[in-house]
């Protein structure tokens, strides 16, 4: 008896699932250097199975960025009132990333790393580099480089999420937002 349409298209979601759950610490650990071997190898899968759905390691990942669950992650670190000062953007954005950190468990890990390191046009690091750049024009950023500042906090949240995508037992360490926040306040020097 020949497989029904919602059969197909059920077995059709379970494998490109599965080459996303494979291909997502991949992508956390080896950025652009994944390959189709690399993400086939450890989905356990063929090659042709896995050009049957992506063209490459490239597109798996575009394919990942288009997941409800990494635009829902992507919204929840980013949300901000939008009438705030930069200053109480950023208070916001690093307070939704610490909420996310203590209910992370499996697939999230990597996802929220390709979050945050997402350089897309409306990525997590242009809108912080944005708030960044808008907060220095009205004198409530530190001065220097915004890609430089943002990446300061980045690279620490990077560390926490690499650190547990290595070492499952590794207690995930969140840090204050008040003390996060000195990346960022200029200081008043009188």
């Amino acid at each position: 008896m020949p497989r029904t349409s919602e059969v197909n298209k059920l077995i059709k979601d379970e494998r490109k699932q599965s080459i996303f759950s494979a291909a997502l610490p991949l992508f956390a650990l080896y950025n652009d250097k994944v390959s189709v071997d690399m993400i086939c190898e450890k989905a356990k899968c063929s090659h042709g199975l896995l050009y049957h759905y992506f063209r490459d390691a490239n597109n798996v990942l575009f394919n990942i960025k288009k997941l409800d669950a990494f635009t829902s992650l992507k919204q929840s670190a980013l949300k901000v009132v939008d009438n705030g000062s930069p200053i109480d953007s950023i208070y916001q954005i690093l307070n939704n990333v610490n909420s996310i950190l203590s209910k992370l468990k499996g697939d999230d890990i990597p996802m929220l790393y390709l979050v945050i390191n997402d350089d897309d046009k409306n990525g997590f690091k242009s809108k912080l580099y944005d708030i960044i750049k808008n907060g220095q024009k009205s004198g409530q950023i530190v001065a220097g480089k915004p890609d430089d500042i943002a990446g300061i906090y980045i690279g620490q949240i990077n560390g926490v999420l690499l650190k547990k995508l290595l070492q499952k037992s590794y207690k995930i360490e969140i840090y204050p937002v008040d003390n996060l926040m000195q990346i960022f306040i200029k200081k008043i020097v009188r």
